[in-house]
């Protein structure tokens, strides 16, 4: 299966990356508020055959994703 992974901070911290990021692209002429910043990781993993299978949540808690600042989504996204 081919999975998405993608972070989002969680609720309540503050995006300081997302806050520089509007204050440059507004800068510049366009206007934009409330940007946020996250990640988003693609990858196979041929052994996996579910988003809730453990081994996903085991690689995302555990070496993806810092779960005291971000929350994440697992998807999907073998081609059918």
């Amino acid at each position: 299966m081919k999975f998405k992974i993608t972070t989002k901070l969680r609720k309540g911290i503050k995006d300081i990356q997302g806050d520089t990021i509007s204050l440059n692209v507004n800068a510049n002429g366009w206007r934009v508020n409330n940007m946020k910043v996250g990640q988003v990781f693609y990858f196979e993993a041929p052994d996996v055959v579910d988003t809730h299978d453990p081994q996903i949540i085991e690689l995302c808690e555990n070496v993806l994703v810092n779960t005291l600042l971000y929350d994440y989504e697992v998807e999907n996204v073998t081609e059918k």
